[in-house]
């Protein structure tokens, strides 16, 4: 079974680019990690719309908090004006007619950026989120790596890369 996730990173990646778990680029996480027994050609399929119809999300970083379990890992919380929202029910609306549940509700959705030890956003920067990102989370490569499975440039999505 496939396991993916679907990013907006703040860098445009493309398909076929790989990276170390420790390295993930600076991304706010669309749909959280989800598995499917569909084709990665069919995940890929139903996204392509909803990458086609979107425009770049502008959006700035807002105050810091603190995530996770145990609120211990620091993030830049997202402010938009709703276009992350609308992308992710498209997305979800999509990765459902292939078969895929998100366990978690949509109220809980809020936009972020993880501080890594790499880099970070800071309070009122400006972000233009604008790649559509699909990511294997059990690429060839091992459970320490991520690999890019498809990228669509939104606003110009007729022109993203999609790859299997």
């Amino acid at each position: 079974m496939a396991r993916f996730v679907v990013v907006l990173p703040l860098e445009p990646l493309a398909a076929g680019d790989a990276f170390a778990v420790a390295d993930w680029p600076l991304h706010v996480t669309l749909v959280e990690p989800f598995s499917v027994e569909s084709a990665t050609t069919d995940v890929i399929a139903a996204l392509h719309p909803v990458a086609a119809g979107a425009d770049v999300v502008r959006a700035s970083a807002g105050h810091d908090a603190l995530f996770g379990r145990r609120h211990d890992v620091p993030v830049a919380l997202v402010h938009d004006g709703g276009g992350l929202t609308e992308l992710r029910e498209r997305a979800l609306t999509a990765l459902g007619g292939i078969g895929v549940a998100i366990g978690r509700s949509h109220r809980e959705f809020r936009p972020h950026v993880t501080h890594r030890p790499h880099g970070r956003v800071r309070f009122g920067e400006r972000l233009d989120l604008g790649c559509l990102t699909l990511i294997d989370m059990r690429p060839a490569e091992g459970s320490g790596h991520r690999r890019v499975v498809a990228a669509w440039h939104l606003g110009r999505a007729e022109q993203g890369s999609a790859g299997s």
